[in-house]
């Protein structure tokens, strides 16, 4: 899988540590997530509006023609006859010149970012939270029983499928049903339900617990405060 580490793998992130605020036995690590704010009852845009350049903010020198906004940067010229020592040494000296000829006092803050090498396809991470999202929606109706994973297997079909649908007329493109869902199935919009047209989903339910499985612990990497985590897909 391709690593992600852009704002749709940040809005998993959110969206898992969100479910972690509510999942029973998990504890969310508070001290780690305080800058964040409430995330427990706060939507992802707004969110991400009021706390991205704070949270993400760019830590890293880069060349000046690779970044052109001044914000929150001092842009530097270093000429390239210089070894990395001596540029390093003069932009160190220059910086400190320079804060102090304006009045800023540079404060250290913590930046978030994903595990460290861990890869992430956001289309696959997103599957793992819709079949998250689906079990817990039927547990909750079906008053904390035991949800079967042929149950679960149809909301996750319905929710992609009647998104399919939704939008097939667009120029939107939006993420289809995971082939290891996939089945002899169609969505009929007149019921809001999917229907099944023949053989049997035994392969499918099977990807759909380890769906399950992959999801609890992506929900507990989030609490931890280390998501996706290194190895949140063995289970």
């Amino acid at each position: 899988m391709a690593r992600t580490t852009g704002r749709e793998a940040i809005r998993l992130w959110f969206e898992f540590l969100k479910r972690a605020h509510h999942a029973k036995g998990v504890r969310v690590n508070a001290k780690h997530y305080k800058a964040w704010g409430d995330v427990a009852t706060t939507k992802f845009e707004a969110w991400w509006k009021q706390h991205a350049d704070q949270l993400f903010p760019l830590s890293k020198v880069e060349l000046v023609q690779r970044r052109l906004s001044n914000a929150g940067q001092v842009q530097l010229a270093v000429p390239m006859a210089l070894t990395p020592t001596d540029a390093a040494n003069q932009v160190r000296q220059l910086l400190m010149e320079h804060y102090k000829t304006i009045g800023h006092k540079p404060r250290p803050q913590r930046v978030y970012a994903l595990t460290e090498e861990a890869e992430i396809k956001v289309s696959q991470v997103r599957a793992y939270l819709v079949t998250y999202d689906a079990h817990q929606q039927l547990l909750k109706s079906m008053g904390g029983q035991r949800v079967p994973a042929k149950l679960v297997l149809a909301e996750v079909r319905r929710w992609y499928l009647a998104r399919t649908h939704r939008w097939k007329n667009t120029k939107r493109r939006v993420e289809g049903l995971p082939m290891a869902l996939a089945g002899d199935a169609y969505y009929d919009a007149a019921t809001d339900s999917v229907v099944v047209r023949s053989g049997d989903d035994i392969s499918a339910e099977r990807a759909v617990r380890r769906y399950l499985a992959i999801a609890e612990n992506l929900v507990r990497a989030a609490a931890r405060g280390d998501f996706p985590g290194k190895d949140y897909f063995k289970i």
